[in-house]
Order: C-alpha cells, then structure tokens, then sequence
C-alpha cells in the first residue's frame, strides 16, 4: 500500500502516541481513560449542575456496567447526589404509576456514558482507519499490541477502504496466531515432564487471551 496524501491533525498523533505506549488493545486503553475522564467531570464539576441531572433524569439513568464503574471511583458523595434523584424517580414510578416506557425503562443505549463511549469509539476508529493511509501509523499498529477482537470487528465493518481492510486482518491473523502459541507454550509447561520450565512471555496469555478475545474488563 502507498502511503496517501492526507492532512494529520491532532488526533492522528494522539493515536500515534496511544500505539507507541498502550499495553494493551490501543482502543480499549482509550475509552477506559476517556470513561474515566467523563465521570471525574462529573463527579467534579456537575454534581450540581441542574442541566446535567436533568439530563440524567431523563435519561433513566447509568446502565449497570457504567453504574458500577461510577461507584467504584468511591466517591460517595457525588454518587449519592446523583443517585438521590434516580431514587426518587423510582418512587414516583410506584406512588404515581408512571408508564413502563418511561425513561427508565429502557436499554442501555440510553445511557449518558454508553453515547460517550461511542462517540469516542467512533472518533478513534475514524482517526485510526485515516491514519492506516501512512506507513507510520501502520507501522505503529503492526508492533503495538493491536487491537482486541471486539474493537477489530468494529474497524474493519468500518473500514471502507480494501487495502485497510486487509492490512487490518493480516495483522490480526498475526496477532491471533502468536497469541495461539504462547498459549498452547503455557498449556504444555502444565505437563508433568515439564515441569522444571520456567514461564516466560507466556504466562500472561491466559489473561491477554480472555481481553484479545472479549475486550478488557468494564469495555464491552
């Protein structure tokens, strides 16, 4: 492929950088800082914002997975401002009977930090698909630790581009394929006439494994 003619902004170097040092799948690493940016935004700055709660109000809402990832953080007193109101909703449902399809009573996709995690998603897997034109961004992609399968699909149904879209399953073939015999590597050092080997890059495949094949944790 040859490299195209295209204005870098900068987001095409934030992902550069993201490639460079991420550990992990680089769109996972991403939206978990981007999730948790979003709720310290909250948590610090709009816990009484009028605007805001109303907004979470009618929306029903945190699905659980973001609720709970709210409460993790630990702050207690933000969570309960905002949970007050979601409290009292609730009651109003009981004392009033509000129709089932009121806010709360909805799917996941209502949720405030589900619509920014896919904002993010979207803007991450657009910057990336663009800076696949340059063979730094390829290259960058090909020695990173790449992408998890779930972020992987999601580019390549996004990936309009043919050229991309093989670059991008040739990488993840390779992927996969190192990943299966690092894995079958510490399967055997389970066996008995093995047993003095020590684990090397294998012994967190099991774990790199179960995040290639379902996102790190609290992503998906």
């Amino acid at each position: 492929m040859t490299d195209r003619k295209h204005e870098k902004h900068l987001a095409y170097y934030r992902m550069l950088e993201a490639l460079q040092t991420a550990r992990r799948c680089v769109f996972c690493d991403l939206e978990c800082k981007g999730i948790a940016m979003y709720f310290g935004g909250l948590l610090y700055e709009k816990v009484n914002d009028p605007g805001v709660r109303a907004a979470l109000l009618d929306s029903g809402g945190f699905c659980p997975r973001h609720a709970h990832m709210l409460a993790n953080l630990g702050d207690g007193l933000g969570t309960a401002i905002f949970y007050a109101d979601q409290v009292r909703l609730r009651r109003e449902f009981l004392d009033h009977g509000i129709p089932l399809g009121h806010a709360w009573d909805r799917t996941d996709s209502a949720c405030p930090a589900c619509q920014t995690e896919d904002r993010m998603r979207t803007l991450n897997t657009r910057t990336l698909l663009l800076g696949l034109q340059d063979q730094e961004m390829r290259d960058a992609l090909a020695a990173s630790s790449g992408l998890c399968f779930p972020h992987f699909v999601v580019a390549l149904k996004q990936a309009d581009d043919s050229e991309i879209a093989k670059d991008l399953i040739r990488m993840q073939k390779e992927r996969l394929g190192s990943l299966s015999l690092q894995l079958q590597e510490f399967i055997g050092k389970y066996d008995y006439r093995r047993t003095d080997e020590e684990f090397n890059d294998e012994r967190d495949s099991w774990l790199r494994a179960v995040e290639m094949v379902s996102g790190v944790k609290d992503v998906f």
